[in-house]
């Protein structure tokens, strides 16, 4: 069953998409899609690390008030159910994309941000799979 999400948890999620892909240019790697939907999935954002390796990554993101009162964290978010989607929509698109022939991995960067003042804090994950 789908539920569809208010306007402000569309924004949290855009926002820690938007300092994801921020946070990955800063390690160096270069942004190659994101939001990029298949019938069975969807990457968050799809990146280059420039040593050939294409970096699969799903971005989980929550309000620091909410972990502070729930006790949960963003990387709680990530089931297994979504860890397979991850690996098709990998194996699709690398199939889909020769020119993009090389290694390629699955990355969790989990995304806490402060509603009061902006601060966020982030934590890299890669190769979960």
């Amino acid at each position: 069953m789908r539920s569809t999400l208010n306007p402000e948890e569309k924004s949290l999620g855009q926002r820690g998409e938007d300092l994801a892909a921020k946070y990955l240019v800063g390690l160096g790697h270069k942004i190659l899609g994101r939001n990029i939907r298949e019938k069975f999935g969807e990457i968050d954002v799809l990146a280059s690390d420039g040593g050939g390796v294409i970096h699969f990554v799903e971005v989980k993101t929550i309000s620091a008030g909410y972990a502070d009162w729930s006790g949960m964290e963003p990387e709680d978010n990530l089931s297994r159910a979504k860890l397979q989607k991850m690996k098709k929509m990998a194996d699709w698109y690398m199939g889909s994309h020769p020119e993009l022939a090389g290694d390629c991995q699955l990355d969790l960067l989990a995304i806490k941000i402060e509603e009061k003042d902006g601060e966020s804090s982030a934590r890299f994950y890669p190769n979960i799979a």
